[in-house]
């Protein structure tokens, strides 16, 4: 099995002082936390606007015919293949990188700016191949520095307070997710004259914001250097001494010369990993279910809100108004996702402390999470979904919501702490790397799988939606049934 603790007498430390000040083992720095958290709140707020913005743009570029939910399911799922190769090579690559800024900053700079770049430009592109090019551009850039922002968390977080650590970025991340919601009613508030500027006027917030977050990381966020040049790799890992911030590297003289083209060897060493280390297989597949149900949805959601809830305003329609047909019924569609996400950044923090409590531990926070999860997706399998055909009611459908959205927090906050308790010493960044592989696997697959689905059921209109809620049921009894074969994990519990 992969050992989850290196030797420190096969580590050297490198001549390079902190420029953090560190915090006891026992206590959190909860403002260096809230900053760092800043990187994974930009990955949230630019993903969370693309998946309930992009399906409406597909929605206007397909001609409508009875494959369009698989075609757009496909095109959502384009783009995710390009961080499932990726993911981890960048993941490990930052492992191994000797800069003056660190090891993971150096990606989030040049991942967050040609990101934004890219997001931008999306909207302005009416041309289907064209969009899809943009698209892969803007995921192979997330890709860069999706991986560090999450892996940069524990290089400088004692293990005994990652569940908390992680119940905050969590909580500043899902901000952004809460953000990238309301963008909608702000547009469909502003007297916008055309539909091109109710289409782009959004990714250019995003966009900006995310350039104004790196900003702030970088006046706050000093890594402690892991070398004396801008970007140079080494074939040895490195790691952060959580109790000093001091950077060690394997002592290895066969391969410890960072003048030789470093060979990395992430792809296979990604699956010497998982083949060797069970619990972390069985949590791999747990993640891999989760989200698959959770980014099936996510992928049709918006479409979800407008045809099925009936959201859209036929009688706008009717009249020609359609620029203001259009920024309504996105505003109101966009409510629903602030149900979502409103609940998972309020219980962020306390969903992480069950995990903490002693008596309960990261594991069975987890199981917990997972229980409760099945019941309120299954109530909204077999009761809410059908009542509310057509017949939108906000209350009940907000509530439901709400209590789907608290349990999958919880599952969220408590897995990367398990993630990064399961992790050997030196190997968070391909660890979180291989969880991300996994992550956009599903988010490759998802949107395929249910848009087939929903193309199976297209006789059934836009009432097809209606099986999306028990495909998450089953999801996620799997996910829980491959969880309860992980048997380590806790030991910090």
């Amino acid at each position: 099995m992969e050992s989850n603790k290196k030797n420190i007498s096969e580590m050297r430390y490198l001549p390079f002082d902190p420029r953090m000040q560190p915090s006891s083992p026992d206590s959190l720095n909860v403002k260096r936390t809230i900053v760092i958290s800043f990187a994974f709140f930009s990955v949230l707020l630019a993903w969370s606007y693309f998946n309930f913005k992009i399906p409406l743009l597909l929605d206007n570029i397909i001609p409508d015919f009875p494959l369009e939910d698989i075609l757009i399911g496909v095109i959502m799922a384009l783009d995710n293949i390009i961080a499932v190769l990726f993911q981890p090579y960048f993941g490990d690559l930052s492992d191994h990188t000797m800069s003056k800024y660190g090891r993971r900053m150096p990606y989030i700079i040049i991942g967050t700016i040609t990101a934004a770049v890219f997001f931008i430009i999306i909207p302005w592109v009416q041309v289907l191949v064209g969009l899809i090019i943009i698209i892969l551009l803007f995921d192979f850039a997330m890709s860069i520095y999706r991986s560090p922002s999450i892996a940069i968390l524990p290089d400088y977080t004692s293990e005994k307070v990652y569940a908390k650590a992680s119940a905050i970025q969590q909580f500043i991340a899902n901000i952004g997710g809460l953000i990238a919601f309301t963008i909608p009613m702000i547009v469909g508030a502003l007297p916008l004259g055309s539909v091109e500027l109710v289409n782009s006027l959004g990714f250019l917030i995003v966009g900006i914001l995310m350039i104004g977050l790196l900003l702030l990381q970088l006046l706050v966020i000093k890594e402690t250097p892991t070398g004396n040049k801008l970007l140079q790799l080494t074939n040895t890992k490195l790691e952060v001494e959580p109790t000093t911030f001091k950077i060690r590297q394997s002592v290895d003289e066969s391969v410890d010369n960072v003048d030789k083209k470093p060979r990395l060897k992430s792809y296979s060493q990604a699956i010497k990993i998982v083949k060797g280390h069970k619990d972390f297989a069985f949590f791999l597949a747990t993640v891999f279910f989760m989200y698959l149900a959770f980014a099936s949805v996510e992928s049709f959601f918006s479409r979800f809100a407008i045809e099925f809830l009936g959201l859209y305003d036929q009688a706008l329609l009717e009249t020609g108004d359609s620029v203001l047909a259009l920024q309504l019924s996105e505003s109101r569609a966009s409510t629903l996702f602030l149900a979502y996400s409103a609940p998972m950044i309020i219980v962020a923090y306390f969903v992480g402390l069950l995990g903490q409590w002693k008596k309960v531990g990261k594991k069975n926070a987890i199981k917990i999470y997972l229980s409760w999860l099945i019941i309120s997706t299954f109530i909204m399998a077999a009761f809410i979904a059908p009542m509310v055909y057509k017949h939108h009611n906000p209350l009940l459908v907000m509530t439901i919501l709400a209590l789907i959205a608290i349990p999958w927090m919880g599952f969220i906050v408590n897995s990367f702490a398990l993630l990064w308790a399961l992790a050997s010493e030196g190997k968070k960044g391909i660890y979180t790397g291989i969880y991300y592989t996994f992550n956009q696997t599903a988010y490759t697959i998802a949107p395929i799988l249910l848009g087939g689905v929903l193309s199976a059921f297209s006789v059934l209109g836009d009432f097809r939606y209606i099986v999306m809620f028990p495909f998450i049921v089953v999801c996620v009894i799997i996910a829980l049934i491959f969880f309860f074969r992980i048997k380590g994990g806790d030991s910090s519990k």
